[in-house]
């Protein structure tokens, strides 16, 4: 499982788990109680009626049948570390993930845009948290313009994010930041713009998060948490909307030919 720089060493192998599993909560955590963290006495009713993704609708913790400890949600897998992390919400923290694809003109690999975060030196989605009241489409667009675009035109950033597909709503367990109290609930969006759109983005890194923002190949691996799955699936996307365009095309190309024999079959009857 992947880990956070600033987080202690996970402790799975034990025979005691609940006294040596190691807790972790940081600073900014605490300092930031009231305003983006919970406070540590939430009550647990808010915290029921809490929701996760499931078959891409949001439930409540309550019907997701996810259990609690000592009136907290427990994440359902084992993480090795107990706590928020770096993670403000008890159970989960929904975040959203934009994919902007294109292929390159000269490599003709499909690319996505990635941000190298600082705290992993990794690529990653650019990404983000969801507000409180903020709609998950709205998060898409903020966050990949806060991440990489602040200097984009509106009417290029509104182009990009004109159409997209879903391919994931649900939990993200690999991301570094996981821990037994805390975890991710992501919505991935798919948009695969052409290379005269991708030109008039003009792209810049949010200094305080990312060291730089590029085009990166949609078969790159060491990438940020489950990022590299979610990438997989955009690239799928991509080779599977072009192979029914292709295949769409010989359909038209064949009913013409078909078309056109018959005229001139009942053009030689006549003559």
């Amino acid at each position: 499982m992947n880990t956070h720089p600033k987080y202690p060493t996970r402790v799975f192998n034990t025979s005691d788990y609940d006294n040596n599993c190691p807790y972790f909560e940081d600073d900014s955590v605490t300092k930031n109680q009231g305003i983006w963290a919970d406070y540590n006495n939430v009550p647990l009713a808010e915290l029921a009626n809490r929701q996760v993704w499931k078959d891409n609708k949001l439930v409540s913790l309550f019907d997701a049948n996810i259990k609690f400890l000592n009136g907290k949600p427990i994440t359902p897998i084992k993480t090795g570390i107990k706590g928020r992390g770096l993670l403000g919400k008890y159970g989960p923290n929904h975040a959203a993930d934009p994919i902007v694809t294109r292929i390159n003109p000269q490599s003709l690999d499909i690319e996505f845009i990635a941000a190298k975060r600082i705290d992993t030196n990794q690529y990653c989605i650019p990404g983000g948290m969801v507000d409180p009241g903020e709609s998950v489409s709205l998060t898409l667009k903020r966050e990949f313009k806060e991440e990489v675009a602040s200097k984009c035109k509106e009417d290029v950033l509104s182009q990009v994010f004109k159409n997209g597909k879903l391919l994931y709503a649900g939990p993200t367990y690999n991301d570094p930041r996981t821990t037994d109290s805390a975890w991710i609930e992501t919505y991935v969006m798919h948009y695969h713009i052409s290379n005269s759109l991708a030109k008039k983005l003009e792209l810049s890194p949010q200094i305080s998060e990312n060291s730089k923002v590029k085009w990166v190949s949609c078969r790159r691996s060491d990438l940020y948490g489950d990022h590299a799955k979610y990438v997989k699936m955009a690239q799928s996307n991509v080779v599977t909307s072009y192979i029914k365009h292709y295949i769409f095309g010989i359909i038209i190309f064949a009913f013409v030919i078909f078309v056109l024999s018959v005229i001139d079959y009942k053009l030689h009857i006549k003559n």
